[in-house]
């Protein structure tokens, strides 16, 4: 059963997702190697934990070695793994100036600087097969809502139900028009002051996108890469990053203790490896 939560884009986004509510998967637990051999071991087998764990977790480097030896490892009805490069941008293969070619090797290229290291970054890139794919995947999954998201549903629905019934009684005379007002009045105070940051980058992209962020004066600025809500917790934004795949980029700004609504900007790569991939 995958439990949903709903999180809704800032009306101050600058994207056409403003305002928009979406479902977001709220993740009950982070499973590891022990945990899965755990898991593994009360599935009836001859095999201990202790034992299934060894294999894991020497699965685990065997496919890191395959990986980093340039060979793509599929795991059946799970993912293919392989490495993938984020370029970086040459000018020329052969900077006649400084005597310099391009090379097979990592590293940032300075501004003004034509030619050097090819590859900014080596990422790993796993893509869903078999079993794990969108297709198959919709066939078995057992959707429902978390608690908090049923009663932000049941507030909404009973919202609407008041609503109407107030609309009745200010037609009924000027009383209960001015006390819904007031009800209204103290609904709003309930949102937060404090402005939202803006996200800003190119997007879509063809090969990266440098993403920046600003916010009210004195706030600190907290986000996320991977879908979920931000918090205080959260990543805190100090320059301006670079992303080489689609992702969802939401932001909160926090100044003495007050968290702002969250702001979200999706960056769309507009030439991939396909509709499966994702990049960790």
């Amino acid at each position: 059963m995958i439990e949903l939560y709903l999180s809704k884009v800032t009306e101050s986004s600058e994207t056409e997702q403003a305002g928009k509510i979406y479902a977001r998967v709220s993740y009950k637990q982070t499973m590891s190697v022990q945990d899965m051999a755990h898991h593994m071991a009360e599935h009836n087998t001859m095999f201990s934990e202790g034992s299934i764990t060894g294999i894991l977790i020497d699965f685990v480097k065997c496919v890191r070695e395959q990986v980093l030896m340039g060979n793509t490892v599929k795991i059946d009805n799970l993912a293919i793994f392989k490495a993938t490069v984020e370029a970086n941008a040459l000018e020329t293969l052969y900077d006649a100036e400084q005597d310099k070619v391009a090379s097979a090797s990592i590293g940032t290229l300075p501004e003004g600087v034509k030619t050097g290291a090819a590859v900014k970054a080596i990422k790993l890139l796993a893509q869903s097969t078999g079993e794990f794919t969108r297709d198959e995947l919709k066939k078995d999954v057992r959707l429902s809502w978390t608690d908090k998201a049923k009663a932000e549903i049941a507030a909404a629905k009973g919202g609407n139900s008041q609503e109407s019934g107030d609309s009745s009684q200010q037609s009924g005379g000027g009383n209960g028009g001015s006390q819904n007002g007031g009800s209204q009045s103290g609904g709003g105070s309930q949102a937060s002051t404090l402005a939202a940051p803006t996200i800003s980058g190119t997007t879509p992209f063809a090969e990266t996108t440098s993403v920046s962020m600003s916010g009210p004066a004195g706030a600190e600025i907290h986000y996320t890469t991977d879908g979920s809500t931000p918090t205080a917790e959260s990543t805190l934004y100090s320059e301006a990053f670079t992303l080489s795949d689609t992702t969802t980029v939401k932001a909160i700004a926090i100044k003495n203790g007050e968290s702002s609504e969250v702001a979200s900007k999706l960056f769309t790569k507009s030439s991939g490896d396909g509709d499966d991939m994702d990049q960790n």
